[in-house]
């Protein structure tokens, strides 16, 4: 099989661990995994369009990620793309790419690492190594590589990833639909899961994204977590750098519905919303379970369900939505 074209992405974060200054100062791109990869990489193609820990991640920071490599792409004959990002945000952006860069007719592969490849134990050059065998072996599509405490190399769709688990740093798959994993060289998928429905507008999405001199003012979403008692009126709902609100539900899809009256409940922030013109809607929220009490209150009340994807996924389809200036299709 003949060795696919490889543009190389740097984003930051432990992955992206330089060997010294001065050498970067002499015009090269010293990065700690690929020179603990011995010669594997030497002939990427290396691009950095943005250097920061993945936490930092900014609005026009992912503008100008997207661009850069829908640049890149347009202008030369690769075919794959490997994305080294830091580990804390990597799902948010992964699902981001799922919906800007699924069209591409080429495999897409996000890695990172737990440790920094200068650090012993890293598992830098395993997960580096995994995504680059994946990309030699699949056609297309947006994944997700990492090596799990229990030392086997997953394979995640983009559309499924959800963020690492915080007691182990392993990735997860929404509904536990883990693409498969990486033996050797080889991919070997997981019998019976269905991969996502690619973005049907993925390309126009992009375009649509790369016509914008800058982003809007309206350039971000308010995301709120779902642990008890969150005080509704202690936001700033009249904000204008965001037009949609993303409420994250209890596993069950509750979240507090006591009356519209009661700042802790998800009905005085709706009406609250809607004052000002903004939109509240919630995930994660399975289409297939009979609707609890709570639930039936949140869909009685117009609040917009996002069905049947991980709160990462309704993060990147509101945020991107945002800066088209309208609700994609997903």
């Amino acid at each position: 099989m003949d060795k696919k074209k490889v543009l190389m992405v740097f984003t930051g974060g432990n992955i992206s661990t330089r060997l010294s200054k001065k050498a970067l100062e002499l015009g090269t791109a010293p990065y700690a995994v690929l020179d603990a990869a011995g010669r594997f990489g030497k002939d990427f193609t290396i691009i950095e369009p943005v250097d920061v820990c993945s936490e930092n991640f900014t609005p026009p920071m992912y503008k100008v990620l997207f661009d850069s490599i829908k640049k890149a792409l347009d202008k030369g004959d690769y075919g794959c793309v490997l994305i080294a990002h830091g580990a804390n945000t990597m799902a948010y952006t992964a699902q981001l790419a799922n919906l800007l860069l699924s069209g591409y007719e080429l495999p897409i592969v996000f890695f990172g690492s737990k440790i920094a490849p200068t650090e012993e134990g890293t598992d830098a050059v395993t997960n580096l190594k995994a995504a680059y065998a994946l990309a030699m072996e699949i056609d297309k599509g947006v994944y997700v590589v990492g090596q799990a405490a229990d030392g086997k190399v997953y394979v995640h769709y983009a559309g499924y990833i959800m963020s690492a688990n915080r007691k182990t740093d392993d990735y997860a798959s929404y509904k536990n639909r883990v693409a498969g994993r990486i033996s050797g060289k080889k991919f070997v998928p997981n019998e019976g899961i269905e991969a996502p429905k690619e973005c049907p507008n993925a390309m126009k999405n992009l375009r649509a994204l790369g016509k914008l001199i800058t982003l809007p003012k309206e350039d971000t979403i308010l995301t709120i977590d779902a642990p008890l008692c969150v005080n509704y009126a202690n936001f700033s709902i009249a904000r204008s750098d965001f037009k949609y609100v993303l409420q994250k539900l209890h596993y069950d899809g509750t979240v507090n519905t006591l009356s519209e009256d009661n700042p802790y409940s998800i009905l005085y922030l709706k009406n609250a919303c809607s004052h000002y013109d903004k939109q509240v809607f919630v995930a994660p929220i399975d289409s297939k379970l009979v609707p609890n009490p709570s639930t039936k209150a949140i869909l009685d009340a117009k609040i917009k369900p996002l069905y049947d994807m991980p709160f990462e996924a309704a993060w990147a389809y509101l945020m991107l939505s945002t800066w088209v200036g309208k609700l994609i299709k997903a």
